[in-house]
């Protein structure tokens, strides 16, 4: 074999640089067609590989322009080299992760201006080597490559895939590419299919942790818990009648609130996660209900869809209003079954779950709340010239939720620090205090004593609080949070307490 066809205009070639796509999607592409070389030779490479798994391997140099990706697979057999080269000869199985006939081909492209492939294919003898010159194949309208053959020992079998002078797509966030790749390869990876190795480094699955707790429910605005502690994950399998699309995996509710990492679902086609990896999950409202809310921080989940197609660069599904109709139609289903006694709640215990706090774990907030909030407090604050008052009249205030607290926990919740802040050039002295005495009485409240100091008490057993669990990021968002509303309230003085109240009423509950 001494050339192989790249059949078709050479000018395509330099619109595959600019199409939108990520560095992980990008690196997929490779991925798949590992991973679909080894599926279809399981049987015999499970046998010769260490740990009868595949390995691949990515190495990113951008200071050396370069990135190579490499792999113990089958390699690229005789009857399937003509087709590798060529753009979009889609494969005779297209049922598996390598069915558009694009991915290695748009991807080198979009990374680099000059790229090789080198493979040996288990018994067939023979190496060959083609290099790909994005300038030479254009300005000389190429539509063959040369192919360099070598002997090789009948027991070799890898490709290896070099990109050189990489273009302004080239990787610049390793740790987000590692992220992101294994959580695409969950499933292979948590089976023992993949070995994923990126600059060096074994790439392993995150596995958040499941909420075990009794059923938190909530009546007449007051939880109660429900029987034995219980591990909040659900199975599910939904088929609609009549309907070419189906889902199956999990759903299960969090130990730990997370916003944007470990909450939402990884959607899966085919074993790997389609259009969402990494902290860029799923977060559908009818599973996760609103953003923000305890639901949205807790509910997360995987789910195997079937029916659907995917993009050629498999970045997202195809079909979005049905789509979109299906996760309201499985959603539906659930709730229905959930409230026939089918199904635990688990949307339920995301909504009410409130963690126990032990005293020690308190105290330690309590004290880390009063000093780092008169720390905040202690910086100047100039505020807007323009005072309003938008108070609402006739509103309904929500049933507050009640939690009971133990006495130990109330006892060290209470801490006490002075300070001061400057508002607009005036001083004023307040003390903080914190306290832990129940989601009624709201998240903070603020009084003037007789010689001009105010006195706030900061409430820990608010669910505000719920999600902080030392992090020193979210410490700052909430300290950043109480220190505007205090220092509003001084600032508007006389109409605080209506402030106040609506605030309370809402905070936390919707």
């Amino acid at each position: 074999m001494n050339k192989v066809s790249i059949a078709t205009k050479p000018l395509v070639y330099s619109t595959f640089r600019y199409i939108a796509n990520t560095t992980w999607n990008a690196l997929a592409e490779y991925i798949d067609n590992s991973l679909q070389s080894f599926l279809v030779h399981k049987d015999v490479l499970s046998k010769i590989n260490p740990g009868g798994k595949l390995r691949v391997e990515i190495f990113i140099d951008t200071d050396a322009d370069k990135i190579v990706i490499t792999d113990n697979a089958w390699g690229i057999e005789a009857e399937n080299y003509q087709r590798a080269f060529e753009l979009a000869n889609i494969p005779l199985d297209a049922s598996g992760l390598s069915e558009f006939g694009m991915g290695m081909k748009v991807s080198s492209i979009w990374f680099s201006d000059i790229w090789t492939v080198e493979t040996c294919a288990y018994q067939e003898r023979v190496k060959k080597t083609v290099k790909f010159d994005i300038k030479e194949v254009v300005d000389n309208q190429e539509t063959s490559l040369n192919v360099v053959e070598k002997e090789a020992a009948s027991t070799e079998h890898y490709t290896k895939i070099t990109l050189n002078k990489l273009s302004q797509n080239k990787p610049k966030q390793l740790a987000a590419i590692k992220r992101h790749l294994s959580s695409t390869y969950t499933k292979f990876i948590r089976e023992g299919i993949l070995d994923l190795v990126i600059n060096g480094e074994l790439q392993t699955v995150s596995e958040p942790k499941i909420l075990i707790a009794p059923y938190f429910r909530k009546v007449g605005g007051q939880i109660t818990k429900e029987g034995d502690p219980q591990t909040w994950r659900i199975d599910i399998s939904f088929a609609p009648a009549g309907s070419k699309y189906k889902v199956s995996g999990f759903i299960g509710v969090l130990e730990t609130m997370s916003t944007d990492k470990d909450n939402g679902f990884l959607l899966f086609r085919r074993g790997r996660a389609i259009g969402y990896s990494g902290d860029e999950k799923y977060r559908p409202y009818p599973l996760c209900g609103q953003i923000g809310s305890p639901q949205y921080k807790r509910i997360f989940g995987e789910l195997s869809v079937d029916g659907f197609n995917v993009s050629f660069q498999k970045n997202a599904f195809q079909e979005d209003e049905a789509f979109a109709a299906f996760i309201e139609d499985l959603a539906d289903d659930l709730k229905t079954k959930i409230r026939r006694g089918e199904l635990p709640d688990v949307f339920g215990q995301a909504i009410n779950y409130i963690k126990d706090r032990t005293p020690v774990e308190t105290k330690k907030t309590a004290k880390t709340v009063v000093s780092s909030l008169a720390q905040e407090l202690s910086k100047p604050i100039v505020a807007s010239t323009e005072k309003t008052n938008n108070e609402k009249s006739g509103t309904t205030s929500p049933v507050p939720t009640t939690v009971v607290v133990p006495r130990e926990v109330q006892e060290a919740a209470r801490v006490e620090t002075k300070c001061s802040t400057t508002i607009d050039g005036e001083r004023y002295d307040l003390i903080i205090r914190t306290k832990a005495d129940g989601q009624k009485s709201g998240l903070y409240d603020l009084t003037k004593l007789p010689d001009g100091t105010y006195v706030s008490q900061i409430n820990l057993s608010n669910r505000f609080f719920e999600g902080y669990d030392g992090n020193e990021d979210e410490l700052k968002r909430i300290i950043y949070f109480i220190k505007v509303l205090i220092t509003t309230e001084i600032s508007m003085d006389s109409n605080g307490g209506a402030f106040r109240k609506y605030f309370n009423d809402y905070f936390g509950l919707i």
